[in-house]
Formats: C-alpha cells, structure tokens, sequence
C-alpha cells in the first residue's frame, strides 16, 4: 500500500486519466529529490507517471528516472543504485533515448541549436552545427563546426553561412542565411561563423541545447584515454562511443559495447562538426572531423579547448563575466531554467555596490538564456587591476563571477 500524506490511495487502480490533485501532488514530490536523482550516472530527465512491468505500463503510479540505458544491478556500483521508492512512492526506472525525426535537423531552426544542418553554398553537402559557443570577452554568440563544413577554397572572411544547407541540386531556402564565416584552423578542422541578420531580416536567436540530449554542453575538458563519450549528429543522431587514444590534440573513438548505436553506425557523412561530449559532465571534449571503417571503425576529433584557444571562444558552463572596460561596458552571460527568475549585484573591492542600470532582477528567456550589460564608471576609483566580484542568484542558486577591471581612469572626473 503506498498513499500520499493528503490521503489520495492509489492502489489497485486502472490505468486512467489521474486527477489534477493526484498529479500535483505526486509533482511535489518528484521535484524536492529531482535534483539529487539528476545527478546518478546516465539519467537523462525525471518525471511521474505510470510504473512499468514487463514493457507495459501498470496501474501503479510512480517517479519515473529515464536513463539512456538501463543496466543490470549486478553491473552497477552499489552508490550508482537509484532507490526503490521515494517518500513511499515506487520509483519506476524507463530506458529511454527520445530523438526528434531527422526532418527537424535538416530543417531550418529558429533559436538555432547543436546538431543541426549546416554549410556553405560553395560547397556540396552540409555538416552538422556542432554547438553554440561564445566569443571570450566580447560574450557574442558563435555557431562551432568543422573548417571543411563551412570554409570553401579559398577561405573567404564573411562568406555566407546557411542552415539549412540542402543538397545539391536543391536551392537553399530564401530565408537559410545564418551568418558569416568569422575564423577557421585548418590543421584543426575546425570554424565559427557569427550569427547575424541579412536583408533586414532579423537574426535568429540561440540556444545552448543540443537535439537529442538531455542537456547543454557545459564548459570543456581535454581528451582522456577510456572517456566514455555521446554525441548528436546530423547523420546518425546521437551515438556513444569511447576514447581509445589521444596525442593529446587529436583523438580518436570507438563503439563502446556497453551502448552500441543502435543501427550499428558509430557515425558518417554529414557528422562532420558534432561535440563529442563527456557522457557524465557533458564537457565538450573535442568536434568531430572524419571517420573509417576499415580496418576498424574509428571517429576523429580535435581537442576542444585546443580550438577554443586557436578560435577566441568557450564553452559556456553555467555563467561568464566579459572584459569589464573602464568606461564602457561589461556583459554577464549564463545558462539556467527557462523562464527562471535571476538577480545580478556587482561589488567592488571597497564594498561599494554598483547602481548602475542594467543589473538587478532579470528573467531567462524561453532557452534558459540570461544576461545582463551595464556601464562601468570611469572615477578615479575604477583603476585597471581593480575586481569586481558579480553575484549571480539563477534560479535560486548562488554564483560569483570575478574580472579585473581593464582600460584607462579618466582622471578628469
């Protein structure tokens, strides 16, 4: 018998459309642990609903973990156990691996997104859009992929990038410009393009998601020998894989047999630009360049932080602080809960907190994206080297973010 402490019982019911009480109470629930369950290995999401049996769904309500693969307990650390009930409600365990049809990465999106089709007209074919990445110290968002994927020969500054990028001979959709090529590496196959408006149309907005997976990127790490990775690409979805070498800049992936693609496809044509990602941190480990298959089936890829410094960019983890100019402007960026309620102070070493317009309460937008610009003053008290410590409150959580002031004081004043 299980009950809830308003005293709804449950218990030998049959499948039904449940109450808007029962529901919310079973919600309440699942939202005071969510947080804890989200942190055991391989769980995706948390929700409530119908407890399963034998791949069917019962007349027992449950919190419900999806994970991307379920395991026997017997392969499973006794700390990586997920508890058989919460507050005596049961908890059910779902595998569950969602992925939105492949019409919807080929398709044009709008907040734009990793793991989509992207390219240049120049070239034949189109690659996937790795991530959303920032620019460092100006924060200005950038669409990462591969250098091959958008950088025709000769590589052209500015020249167009559009998704979706259809396949010859189909003519781009009138309405595909993204941006335009801003810098490349070559030897690192890897290339970032702004994304921008053309013809008085208005640039798309972003997001950090990434099709396919529970989460964002969040920062990045280097390649280790034995990682376990995932990915999400414009051929072959999202597949896990795991480092089996590295010079340290270059790596490369195999199927790891503990989740094998489920068509048997680590990755091909088209999945040139993904994030290989670290499976429990999602860390972005490196983008995804080439493949064999011969005389095993291996993926490529280059370091991630070794592009982000060749390119000026990072990863967003939770929240970044731009270049605090004397006398013009500092922007703070970060990644939370849609639609989350969000605070920013910012205090100065002599304690003084900024009046300054532009800081204090803000709103994410729909894609958990929230940022604030103000002005810093240009007294004789703002000297370069001086910090100011930015206090973040995302979703009721509290960050710190510190940057050294940079620039000249304008003595004048």
């Amino acid at each position: 018998m299980y009950a809830y402490a308003a005293g709804v019982d449950l218990r030998g019911r049959a499948m039904h459309e449940i109450t808007r009480k029962e529901q919310d109470q079973l919600l309440k629930i699942m939202r005071r642990h969510k947080k804890r369950l989200m942190q055991y290995p391989n769980v995706r999401s948390v929700d409530v609903g119908f407890k399963f049996k034998r791949k069917r769904p019962s007349d027992r309500l449950a919190i419900r973990v999806h994970v991307e693969r379920k395991l026997p307990k017997s392969r499973l650390d006794k700390s990586d156990l997920l508890p058989d009930e919460i507050d005596g409600i049961p908890l059910d365990v779902i595998q569950s691996n969602p992925e939105l049809l492949a019409d919807f990465r080929n398709s044009r999106q709008d907040p734009v997104v990793g793991g989509i089709n992207v390219g240049n007209v120049k070239l034949t074919g189109p690659g996937t859009l790795g991530s959303i990445v920032f620019e460092r110290g100006t924060l200005r968002p950038l669409a990462l992929t591969a250098w091959h994927v958008i950088v025709a020969d000769p590589a052209v500054s500015m020249d167009p990038v559009i998704q979706p990028d259809p396949k010859p001979p189909d003519t781009p959709l009138p309405n595909a410009f993204l941006g335009r090529l801003l810098r490349w590496d070559e030897p690192l196959d890897a290339a970032v393009c702004s994304i921008g408006q053309q013809d008085g149309t208005q640039a798309r907005k972003i997001s950090t998601s990434l099709v396919g997976l529970p989460r964002p990127a969040a920062g990045s790490k280097a390649p280790l020998t034995g990682l376990k990775v995932i990915k999400s690409g414009l051929r072959t979805a999202v597949t896990r894989g795991i480092i089996d070498g590295t010079d340290g800049v270059e790596f490369s992936v195999i199927e790891d047999s503990d989740a094998p693609p489920s068509d048997g496809v680590l990755g091909g044509p088209g999945d040139s630009g993904s994030l290989w990602l670290d499976r429990q941190t999602h860390a972005a480990v490196g983008v995804l360049f080439k493949g064999e298959a011969n005389p095993e089936f291996r993926i490529w890829a280059h370091s991630v932080p070794r592009i982000c410094d060749k390119l000026n960019i990072f990863v967003l983890d939770t929240a970044a602080i731009g270049t605090a100019w004397i006398g013009g402007h500092c922007r703070v960026l970060a990644s939370t809960r849609p639609l989350a309620p969000c605070a920013l102070k910012v205090v100065y070493p002599s304690g003084r907190k900024s009046s300054a317009s532009g800081l204090g309460p803000a709103q994410a937008n729909a894609q958990g994206i929230v940022e604030w610009r103000w002005r810093i003053g240009t007294s004789t008290q703002r000297r370069p080297g001086v910090k100011l410590n930015a206090q973040l409150t995302l979703d009721g959580v509290q960050h710190l973010l510190t940057a050294e002031l940079e620039g000249a004081t304008d003595l004048t004043h």
